[in-house]
């Protein structure tokens, strides 16, 4: 009988108090991490490059852009798929610079005579962790994306990115711009011409649309290291950002995305088919000086809009040629658990390399 009154008079409204003491702790944490976030300085991204690696750089770069690819051993297949698709642009695929992400496909891609970048201190894994689709190790791989960047834009060199699962038809430079501070392709679910570009419900603000960290160009300044250092500070922060981390900024994407809508940046021209100027009137304040272009969704189209509206895509293909235009490249980056890379672009016709692995390029 003593023990259930003490249960009840002491342990009971002990464990209220504590935990309204933990979550009010939490709700702290949050709420410091969001509001004093954005003024607080980013710890310094200490790593420097070695006199090797910068001697690397210097002899890939062309007009100071590196262009960048990202591959494990198990995606080294994609890579020859994009090299393959390479052959039909006026681009030298011998200037990518790989950037390997475990030791066996430094050593591989080292064989094969192509330039390669590796550091040890990075995680990674061999598998092709994006065959699952956000595993833990997937996300682990994509947190160290910002440290790269960082290392990247301070040496003085511009970011050409572009995913092992790209498919290109025209040259990757022509996405570099040197009258903004970066350009992103994007990852919406639908064409900007059919659903207002803003009005997304995978936005986390209404200030840019939602973009994709697999193609895009960045310019080396103050403004897009910041960006990377204001990332990997939300990476970091332990408890002051982790309700951050856990519901918006789960991995670089989703943190750019973030990023982009938090007053800093602003969409400018040209604009892709479906933004007007008129829709840009009254949406950002003058402080917000990162000027990013978004890439026309028909030019370089994500995976999720020529799988799943291919209709759509044909038909704003065919408007962008009546134009002058055509298509730069696809990106295969839908849902791996829906439909696997390899075989959804052999349905689409667009799969490079025949069934042995050779590539079908004349």
């Amino acid at each position: 009988m003593r023990l259930a009154v003490l249960r009840k008079q002491v342990v009971r409204p002990l464990c209220l108090v504590l935990g309204g003491v933990l979550v009010a702790l939490v709700l702290t944490a949050h709420l410091a991490g969001v509001a004093l976030y954005p003024f607080a300085p980013p710890p310094p991204r200490l790593h420097t490059l070695s006199s090797d690696t910068l001697r690397t750089l210097a002899g890939q770069a062309v007009n100071n852009t590196l262009v960048v690819v990202p591959v494990n051993t198990g995606m080294l297949h994609l890579a020859d798929n994009l090299l393959c698709s390479l052959q039909r642009t006026d681009f030298n695929g011998s200037n990518i610079l790989f950037w390997a992400l475990d030791a066996h496909a430094r050593t591989i891609l080292d064989k094969r005579g192509h330039t390669t970048y590796f550091d040890p201190h990075f995680f990674g894994v061999e598998i092709n962790t994006n065959h699952h689709r956000n595993t833990e190790n997937y996300h682990r791989m994509m947190l160290e994306r910002p440290k790269f960047f960082i290392d990247i834009l301070s040496a003085g060199y511009d970011i050409l990115m572009i995913d092992v699962d790209t498919i290109w038809y025209q040259s990757p430079l022509l996405l570099r711009d040197d009258t903004v501070d970066a350009v992103y392709s994007t990852d919406a679910r639908e064409f900007y011409q059919a659903h207002d570009a803003f009005d997304d419900p995978k936005a986390k603000g209404n200030k840019m649309p939602p973009v994709c960290a697999g193609v895009f160009w960045l310019k080396s300044n103050e403004k897009t290291v910041r960006l990377y250092q204001d990332m990997l500070a939300v990476f970091n922060g332990g408890l002051r950002t982790w309700f951050w981390r856990l519901t918006s900024f789960k991995d670089d994407q989703r943190g750019l995305d973030c990023l982009l809508n938090d007053g800093r940046a602003r969409l400018v021209e040209p604009l892709p088919n479906g933004i007007t100027t008129s829709m840009l009137d009254g949406r950002y304040r003058d402080q917000a000086d990162l000027r990013v272009r978004l890439l026309d969704q028909t030019q370089v189209v994500n995976g999720q809009l020529i799988l799943f509206r291919p209709d759509a895509y044909q038909e704003n293909l065919a408007r962008l040629r009546n134009e002058g235009k055509d298509r730069i490249a696809v990106h295969l980056n839908w849902d791996p658990t829906k439909e696997e890379k390899r075989r959804g672009a052999q349905g689409l016709g667009i799969w490079q390399l025949d069934e042995a692995g050779n590539c079908k390029m004349p």
